[in-house]
């Protein structure tokens, strides 16, 4: 597997030394590929995973976690790109995907009858069936280049938390299966020869509350933890 992987930036690095020669003498690839009413591709990508917590107001005279942080960890993406042209500087964008990934929550544990803190750490590892939705508004095409924003929203199936292994397991934190978020992002694509190639930078923020109650300190303590990502994503279209 690490071959291809080796080897796909070098064959999109030639190709845009091609597409910069063509950008030179002015002459464009792929002249009428925005007249395509309906286009397909595909994406992968890189995401890095976080939360954004809010702990209760007042905790309470006997609560013994006196820090709560979290941890963003890196995971992928695998998607497939479905555009429909709205007019000729706005289209519109469903990339069905998965994502996979974990993030970290770290607690400071005081314990009064030996006067000890302890570090104790949650893991909430995801896979995510995204069905993002998104607008995008692009700049007129500069020859074989483009610069575009995203923003739109996006569902999330969480298929880890319903493992019943993963529930079952201590060192988890369980979250629940239905998330939402806002979308927004950048991005810059080149039209090459045979294809056009993206590269694009989106967040997501998450909207409910993603923490699924059990009435420990580890959830008592959270008012609520909401998901948050980045993504750095390569677009063939």
């Amino acid at each position: 597997m690490r071959f291809p992987l080796v080897i796909a930036p070098l064959v999109v690095l030639l190709f845009l030394i091609r597409s910069s020669s063509a950008q030179e003498q002015g002459i464009e690839n792929l002249p009428r590929f925005d007249l395509r009413t309906i286009h397909f591709g595909f994406t992968l990508g890189f995401n890095n995973m976080d939360f954004t917590l809010r702990r209760p107001e007042s905790n309470g005279p006997i609560d013994s976690v006196l820090n709560i942080t979290t941890q963003s960890q890196g995971g992928f993406q695998i998607a497939i790109v479905s555009d429909l042209r709205i007019g000729s500087n706005v289209n519109l964008r469903f990339i069905p995907g998965l994502s996979f990934g974990d993030r970290k929550v770290h607690y400071d544990v005081y314990h009064p009858s030996t006067g000890i803190t302890t570090k104790v750490t949650k893991t909430a590892e995801s896979t995510f069936l995204d069905f993002p939705l998104l607008f995008k508004y692009k700049t007129n095409r500069i020859t074989n280049f483009r610069a575009y924003v995203l923003f739109g929203g996006k569902y999330s199936l969480d298929l880890a938390s319903q493992s019943k292994k993963k529930q079952e397991d201590e060192a988890n934190l369980k979250l629940l299966p239905h998330d939402y978020s806002i979308d927004i992002g950048v991005g810059v694509e080149w039209y090459l020869e045979y294809f056009k190639f993206g590269v694009e930078l989106r967040s997501s923020f998450g909207i409910p509350d993603m923490l699924k109650r059990e009435n420990t300190i580890y959830t008592n303590n959270i008012d609520a933890l909401r998901s948050k990502m980045l993504w750095l994503c390569f677009t063939f279209e």
